[in-house]
């Protein structure tokens, strides 16, 4: 039992000690994840509903179809809260939602890239020098980028499946089409998203940082993400009771907290690609 302690208490020494736990608790990585997570929110519900609204000449059958590559990603209440929101948007169109749900999620949406450039800065132990103005650009150059991306994301996995067998089958390849499509697919999306966010890393600091120094922490905050996603997902969907302790509002808090979750591996993102440029540019243990 002493030894079993021990061993805890190394454990744990070894942990406080590590870096990138100092680096992640001195920026306060916690606080800023919650506080992205937050405006996250805010912009999820105004952003399905423009959404519904703009592809409205999409069937239906479609956009369940596009949900439904999600739902291993998503929680089974929160999910269940965002098909809802569709319904009712999907039943109740007008063009003065659709205008007023994208100013809205515009504002929503820069908040949190705010908030991420915010910690960007604090990972690199930068102050900030740039206008108001320009940081607003940013953020909603950024967001709109993001939402152009999620709608192209959408149109390619919807329609792109039936332009690449047309194109197979004219080629009498048509054996090979889906595992083919399959395999592109899911890697032009990831490799869409990498990209984005990328490039978030490199111009969201207030510092030149060139695309291979931003591309590790892009990589890994992805991938980081899926994983936690799908865990996360799994465990809420057979382990977790939201229902039972939160009631009507679980869908809420478990969107809530994935947003937290997924808020929290884009910094430690940041944190890493900072750790990983001071170290090359050989800095003092202190400068990272």
């Amino acid at each position: 039992m002493v030894d079993l302690i021990n061993n805890i208490n190394n454990i744990k020494s070894n942990v406080q000690n590590n870096v990138i736990y100092k680096k992640v608790n001195i920026n306060d990585v916690n606080s800023r994840a919650a506080a992205m997570s937050y405006y996250l929110l805010l912009s999820i519900f105004p952003f399905l509903i423009f959404m519904i609204n703009l592809l409205s000449y999409i069937p239906i059958i479609h956009i369940n179809k596009f949900l439904n590559s999600f739902n291993d990603l998503i929680p089974n209440s929160a999910f269940a809260m965002i098909e809802s929101i569709i319904n009712s948007a999907i039943s109740d169109k007008s063009i003065s939602l659709t205008v007023f749900s994208f100013i809205f999620t515009l504002w929503s949406s820069s908040r949190a890239v705010r908030v991420f450039i915010k910690g960007i800065n604090k990972s690199y132990n930068l102050k900030e020098t740039r206008s108001f103005f320009k940081l607003i650009l940013i953020s909603f150059y950024f967001t709109v980028e993001l939402i152009v991306l999620i709608i192209s994301s959408m149109v390619f996995l919807l329609y792109g499946e039936k332009v690449g067998y047309i194109i197979f089958k004219f080629l009498g390849l048509s054996k090979l089409f889906m595992p083919t499509w399959n395999l592109f697919r899911y890697s032009f999306v990831i490799a869409i998203t990498i990209w984005i966010v990328s490039s978030l890393f490199r111009y969201g600091p207030n510092k030149k940082i060139n695309l291979i120094e931003a591309m590790p922490g892009a990589i890994l905050s992805i991938f980081g993400w899926i994983l936690v996603s799908v865990v996360f997902s799994f465990y809420t969907n057979n382990f977790s009771n939201y229902q039972v302790i939160y009631g009507s509002i679980g869908g809420i808090i478990a969107l809530l907290t994935w947003f937290y979750l997924s808020s929290w591996i884009m910094l430690l993102g940041c944190e890493i690609n900072a750790l990983i440029y001071y170290r090359g540019k050989n800095f003092n243990r202190r400068d990272i």
